[in-house]
């Protein structure tokens, strides 16, 4: 029966697949204190990392790498890439950081009050309340989904449209995002800031790749976020009316834009 099983799976393309695992690691280069130029921002693509390197690359800490290849740059982002065991990450000291400027500000919680402090094409991460999750679509190729969230951190332009985004691979059905999450509180990290809606007086923001999203905020990549998303469930459990005029409104943000 197992056999016929897997012939089955097979014969349909959904066989065992050769899945190489990988790590992307947004870094930036050092500038000494004593020059004035602009460090240069990269992505690093490390393939089949070791088990040292999931467990020992810290964000925050400086390192002296050795083996990268670079692919290409767009806009201010060099690509580079590497085989984990044919590159070295060596923490540099207490005393060599001493000589580069600070290259590194802590994550915390962006409410929506404040995204307008956040230049356009950055990341920001944001506990929020999931008002609607949208239903999936293709695009150029690419699955997307949005999503609307809200943190009651502001009395006008509430609401915050997240665009899920991610390559369209042999037709799967998988949400980017679970619909059961809407009514929940989620921690939203590296998401990108976009241009704001002012037609809908909407944020706007998009989730790649490198986006990443919690429900539990006990560990180290989200702990920034547990203060902030206490206060959005508290305040979301005393304010159904509020979330029942938003749920309208983006019912008729989404009818505006089916017709």
């Amino acid at each position: 029966m197992e056999s016929s099983i897997e012939k089955g799976l097979k014969d349909s393309g959904l066989g065992n697949r050769e899945v190489t695992p990988f790590m992307r690691i947004r870094v930036v280069g050092l500038s000494y204190k004593t020059r004035g130029e602009k460090p240069k921002e990269g992505i690093v693509t490390i393939w089949n990392p070791t088990q040292k390197q999931r467990q020992e690359l810290v964000e925050g800490e400086a390192y002296a790498i050795a083996g990268l290849i670079p692919l290409g740059s767009d806009s201010d982002v060099l690509h580079l890439q590497t085989r984990g065991s044919t590159t070295k990450w060596l923490p540099l000291s207490s005393n060599a950081k001493q000589q580069f400027k600070p290259f590194f500000s802590s994550r915390k919680s962006i409410p929506l009050s404040s995204l307008s402090d956040i230049p356009l094409s950055n990341e920001f991460d944001i506990a929020a309340f999931v008002v609607h999750v949208g239903e999936v679509y293709t695009s150029n190729q690419q699955k997307k989904q949005w999503v609307f969230v809200t943190d009651g951190s502001i009395m006008m332009d509430k609401l915050l449209a997240i665009c899920f985004c991610s390559p369209l691979i042999d037709h799967d059905s998988f949400p980017p995002i679970n619909y059961n999450l809407t009514g929940s509180t989620v921690g939203f990290c590296n998401l990108i800031k976009k241009e704001k809606d002012h037609t809908n007086h909407v944020w706007v923001a998009d989730a790649n790749e490198n986006s990443t999203y919690y429900l539990k905020f006990d560990s180290q990549h989200c702990s920034h976020l547990q203060n902030a998303a206490s206060s959005v469930t508290r305040w979301a459990s005393k304010s159904s009316l509020i979330m029942d005029k938003l749920k309208e409104k983006v019912f008729d943000i989404i009818g505006d834009c089916k017709a």
